[in-house]
């Protein structure tokens, strides 16, 4: 049974919307905001109900404590107040507030909201792209569709904020995110498949890093022969750039991976690809659904005569890759392109259709465009892989992600 916490000074009032509650939610009462605030730590509950002209502590600043502690930011503040100036419950929303309802309310209304409140977990993922292209940015129109921004993808599982890679599409997601919080603290997990330009060259352009209230943490692994930081920073250098990554205003933590972990509701865990340098695919998932992000990737047996090693190392990538809702992969050549370009460490269209057809997946998202293709390439090559697709007797889904394409799961 989902857990409630009513904080309100009005006895009447709290026993009123805890009898409403009552049958539906396990409710806790407290009598002000400083004892409101308390309670939510001990209980954790899913959801708080909040009045806001309460003694000791007011219902703004409760709020804004919940949202701005680790521990406490996933609960759900619904604010039960008379006040129905618009601008407090603009400044509500500043606060954190998830929700705003101006008493009296009808015992329907109290319960809808809460309904809803609740049901936005982490059990549906909105996902969208913001930069879809490899190698380099190559905006103009001939790639308008399918986008011209390098590697970024943003995933929501709830009020977790994920973040797949810092190519120059990255600078979109932050003026999206600054208006979206207005302020408000923002918390983010973002994560970086390799350090080759195209995926960390727009990291200095993301404006939530010069904000103070904001935290990210940023996970890859060691490089070659620096530390992650150190490969992060050193795009930064004044060399090549007027602030450097340790002078950035917002609070930055970078995490070496060493084995699976955990942001909020998703689990996560990486696996080495075959690309130049150290190179790694992830997989997030919860209980409720699973994405596999994998760019860039050579197949082994493309590259090295076919063996039995080669044939292991392919089949770890297709067992890592199993069974996913949603398999995001690059898929940068045709078959002609990858002849010149071998030992590059990509793709061919082939190649990905393939690996999800191995790995079971439901849906598949070509990424990682090439520079070279236009829009009217992509049509005809996404159009053949969906024809691969379907004489391969397969099920799945196949289609090319699109900058500011969005996908729910």
């Amino acid at each position: 049974m989902k857990k409630i916490v009513v904080v309100d000074d009005d006895p009447a009032m709290r026993e009123l919307i805890a009898d409403i509650l009552g049958p539906h939610y396990e409710v806790l009462k407290a009598e002000d905001g400083a004892a409101g605030l308390e309670l939510v730590k001990k209980a954790m509950p899913d959801l708080v109900v909040l009045d806001l002209l309460m003694p000791r502590m007011h219902g703004f600043e409760v709020c804004q404590k919940i949202k701005a502690d680790e521990t406490l930011r996933r609960i759900k503040v619904l604010i039960s107040s008379s006040k129905s100036y618009s601008k407090d419950i603009q400044t509500a929303k500043q606060a954190g507030a998830d929700g705003y309802i101006v008493k009296p309310y009808a015992i329907d209304e109290l319960l809808g909201q809460v309904k809803i409140l609740l049901e936005k977990d982490a059990k549906a993922l909105e996902l969208k792209f913001w930069g879809t292209r490899g190698s380099i940015a190559s905006p103009g129109p001939q790639t308008l569709r399918y986008g011209g921004n390098t590697p970024c993808t943003s995933l929501r599982a709830g009020d977790d904020l994920l973040i797949l890679d810092a190519g120059t599409g990255i600078r979109e997601l932050g003026q999206a995110l600054a208006e979206e919080s207005q302020g408000r603290p923002l918390r983010a997990h973002l994560l970086i498949g390799h350090t080759h330009w195209d995926h960390i060259q727009g990291l200095p352009f993301f404006g939530p890093l010069y904000a103070p209230q904001n935290k990210f943490t940023i996970y890859g692994t060691h490089g070659t022969t620096q530390k992650f930081e150190d490969v992060l920073s050193g795009q930064m250098h004044p060399t090549y750039f007027p602030v450097s990554f340790r002078d950035l205003d917002s609070k930055v933590e970078t995490v070496e991976l060493s084995g699976p972990w955990e942001m909020g509701a998703v689990k996560a865990r990486y696996h080495y690809l075959n690309h130049p340098g150290i190179t790694i695919g992830f997989r997030l998932e919860t209980k409720d659904w699973s994405v596999c992000y994998l760019s860039d990737h050579e197949p082994y047996s493309r590259l090295n005569a076919k063996g039995e090693f080669s044939v292991q190392e392919d089949l770890a990538v297709a067992e890592f890759a199993s069974g996913c809702d949603l398999l995001i992969s690059e898929a940068q050549y045709t078959e002609e392109e990858y002849r010149a370009k071998k030992s590059w460490g990509h793709s061919t269209f082939a190649d990905v259709v393939g690996l999800a057809a191995k790995a079971g997946v439901k849906n598949l998202a070509l990424f990682h465009h090439d520079p070279s293709h236009t829009d009217e390439m992509m049509d005809r090559f996404v159009a053949e892989c969906r024809e691969h697709v379907a004489k391969g007797g397969h099920s799945f889904n196949c289609f090319a992600a699109q900058e500011g394409m969005r996908v729910t799961l």
